[in-house]
């Protein structure tokens, strides 16, 4: 499903599983792919987060994000895949997941 903003501006919201997760520049600050299934494939995005969540936890994570999100450019890479995330009490950004097992790909509808 497309979430609509306003009459211009809609986005596709995917379910994924992170496949790969690298550390950037500061802990917190990674790079990651993830995976939406064979239709839409392997997406890398930027992700900061809490400094406490390593590269290891991040993995097999599933997560939710904006999937046709307008290019823009993040140090050398063009990206056009947001995470949706939350603040935690300590202001950190935390993705949001999925309660249950959601396959690769699946759209947010209501």
């Amino acid at each position: 499903m497309m979430v609509t903003l306003s009459s211009s501006v809609s986005f596709d919201i995917r379910a994924g599983t992170i496949i790969h997760a690298v550390i950037v520049s500061l802990p917190g600050h990674y790079i990651v792919k993830i995976n939406f299934g064979s239709i839409i494939g392997i997406r890398t995005c930027v992700l900061h987060t809490a400094p406490h969540i390593c590269a290891e936890s991040l993995l097999e994570q599933h997560v939710c994000a904006i999937i046709n999100f307008p290019e823009f450019k993040k140090n050398t890479k063009t990206l056009k895949t947001i995470i949706l995330c939350m603040p935690d009490t300590h202001g950190h950004y935390i993705p949001i997941q999925p309660d249950h097992c959601i396959p690769n790909g699946g759209s947010l509808f209501s």
